[in-house]
């Protein structure tokens, strides 16, 4: 190949390449900020400012876990679902929001949807049974547990012994005697030897 094909094929590769770049990089803030400055907040509406066209909502900020409140403009691009408009909105009704931040940092509202509180199911009223409070069980005396046998066991040993008697000399004697007869005290006790008989 010569030496000028070489310089026009890298010269082409390079432009093509750059083009794509400057493409590329002119393309993404553009489509990043259409699709993730899109944000959504639920609340409750605590300030109207129908003049100025604005709203402010109280929210439950779930990655701080604390309630905030955001100031939204309402513009002509704007849609409402469940209202006509701004001038519908009362305080203390809940809103569906979808937002964007707009120029200087003001909040554009998007959509505003009502929560029709006629949209959630009714709460079953609850009866005397329901309301009932929990009581704590009662601890039970340790007898009732006990077996039978034990709880007959435990009832001898309460009852009255009467004083033991001595028993009489003589029934005793006779059974020593019997126990020596059978075995001198005096004679030595067999040894085993290793050897087996």
């Amino acid at each position: 190949m010569d030496f000028k094909k070489i310089v026009f094929l890298s010269v082409f590769i390079i432009s093509i390449i750059a083009v794509s770049f400057v493409a590329f990089a002119e393309e993404t803030p553009a489509a990043a900020q259409e699709k993730n400055d899109t944000q959504w907040a639920w609340g409750e509406v605590t300030n109207l400012d129908s003049q100025a066209k604005t709203l402010t909502i109280k929210y439950l900020d779930y990655e701080t876990d604390q309630e905030k409140e955001l100031v939204l403009a309402v513009d002509d691009k704007t849609t409402f679902e469940n209202i006509k408009g701004l001038d519908e909105l009362k305080l203390k009704d809940t809103l569906s929001v979808d937002y964007t931040a707009g120029p200087d940092n003001k909040n554009i509202a998007k959509n505003i949807s009502l929560e029709k509180p006629d949209a959630l199911p009714p709460v079953p009223a609850q009866t005397k049974e329901a309301v009932k409070p929990i009581e704590a069980p009662v601890a039970q005396p340790a007898v009732q547990s006990e077996t039978p046998v034990a709880a007959a066991q435990a009832a001898v040993s309460q009852a009255p012994v009467p004083a033991a008697e001595p028993a009489p000399a003589v029934a005793a004697a006779p059974a020593a005697e019997s126990a020596s007869e059978a075995k001198p005290v005096s004679e030595p006790a067999p040894t085993v030897s290793g050897e087996a008989q």
